[in-house]
């Protein structure tokens, strides 16, 4: 945890906070810093720089944000007077889960590659031109919150992504898509973390995990805020906010890195649609995918040794490692399409069996996950995917 104090000490003056790097290129991970009732943030920031190595570093160029992992990411940056300590002594009273959940992160103000902000809005009618989506999203902006570029465009499923140039209109565009309505549906508006190629250091393969949190009953659920804890909670995507698409267009100018999808057979085959459409724009067109099952339907994952199910009793953390040890192998994959063979005119009445019933029953379902999740169904590819085996 983050903090080394007993919580039933409500006199501990004292105590360490951990502070993560953000996007700076330093060598540790993290630094604890001991802290007391009376620092600031900006002392905070001061000590930071220091145990990070950058004692040149002007104080005045940072800032220090509180990261929320408690259901999804949020972020607030901290005020120079605010102070750090009491901070996690009060979430620790409010509640212990949160306290877990928080993060201090060190940031630059200016960002040294330059503003480049990112909105995902879904939920928008598929197939549309591009003219038609920048005249829709432009009603609900108006002209002076208008984006700075849009694309790209994920025609199939009425999403896309659009970019500012700055902060401040993003913030206002963000909150007008956010509250906006089209043919009775909400938009669904996601601000995008950026991750810059030039900071991964060489050798080093980021992982991307998705996660299905209605898999599985709560495991799905369980299992996003543990890989949030044990990295950087914007490599962590919630399929059921957005799907696939999201966290592929953040990965996609990494020209290395894997996949770790926590789901059934129906989700994998989702992410693998998505990659499929792509794909051809992105850096790394066929990541290796490892799976963790969630749920039922989990024939894939035998097959690659991945078992037959997450109990809830597997550590997190050993996931993550088998994903590291495991075996890479690649299989085909292919479309199937059924067409219903033509009936004769002439062809005289038969009575109906069972088996109409049952084919009924499978029609129903299919039109039930396609409206769900519209990928699932379907899974198509020309060339082979990479996936993990991990040997036993």
């Amino acid at each position: 945890y983050q903090q080394q104090h007993r919580l039933g000490d409500r006199e501990n003056d004292h105590g360490f906070v951990r502070v993560y790097p953000g996007k700076l290129q330093v060598e540790n991970a993290y630094v604890n810093v001991p802290v007391h009732n009376d620092t600031t943030v900006k002392d905070l920031l001061g000590e930071s720089l220091k145990k990070f190595g950058l004692e040149g570093h002007q104080v005045e160029d940072y800032r220090c944000s509180e990261i929320l992992l408690d259901r999804g990411v949020t972020e607030r940056v901290l005020s120079w007077n605010e102070r750090p300590w009491e901070i996690m002594k009060q979430l620790g009273k409010d509640s212990i889960r949160q306290m877990e959940m928080m993060r201090y992160y060190l940031q630059l103000k200016q960002d040294p590659h330059g503003p480049n902000l990112a909105l995902f809005v879904g939920n928008l009618p598929p197939g549309l031109s591009q003219r038609n989506y920048e005249h829709i999203l432009t009603e609900f902006l108006g002209f002076e919150n208008k984006f700075s570029s849009i694309g790209p465009i994920y025609y199939e499923y009425g999403s896309l992504v659009i970019t500012y140039e700055n902060a401040s209109k993003a913030v206002r565009a963000f909150q007008a898509l956010r509250e906006s309505r089209y043919e009775d549906k909400n938009l669904l508006v996601l601000l995008l973390p950026n991750i810059e190629p030039s900071m991964v250091p060489s050798g080093v393969q980021p992982l991307l995990v998705f996660v299905n949190v209605k898999s599985g009953g709560c495991q799905g659920a369980e299992l996003i805020s543990s890989f949030r804890k044990l990295l950087n909670p914007y490599q962590v995507f919630d399929l059921d906010n957005g799907g696939p698409l999201p966290g592929l267009y953040v990965f996609r100018h990494i020209q290395d890195y894997k996949i770790l999808v926590c789901g059934g057979d129906g989700t994998i085959g989702w992410v693998l649609q998505c990659l499929d459409n792509v794909g051809q724009d992105s850096e790394c067109s066929s990541p290796p995918c490892a799976i963790v099952p969630l749920g039922t339907g989990n024939d894939l994952a035998r097959v690659l040794r991945w078992g037959a199910g997450y109990t809830g009793g597997e550590d997190p953390l050993n996931l993550l490692r088998d994903v590291i040890d495991a075996e890479e192998i690649r299989l085909d994959r292919w479309t199937v399409v059924f067409h219903p063979e033509d009936k004769p005119e002439d062809a005289a009445p038969k009575p109906s069996t069972n088996s109409a019933g049952k084919k009924k029953k499978i029609q129903q379902s299919q039109q039930q996950n396609q409206h769900h999740h519209p990928a699932t169904t379907a899974i198509s590819a020309s060339q082979p995917q990479g996936h993990f085996r991990f040997a036993t």
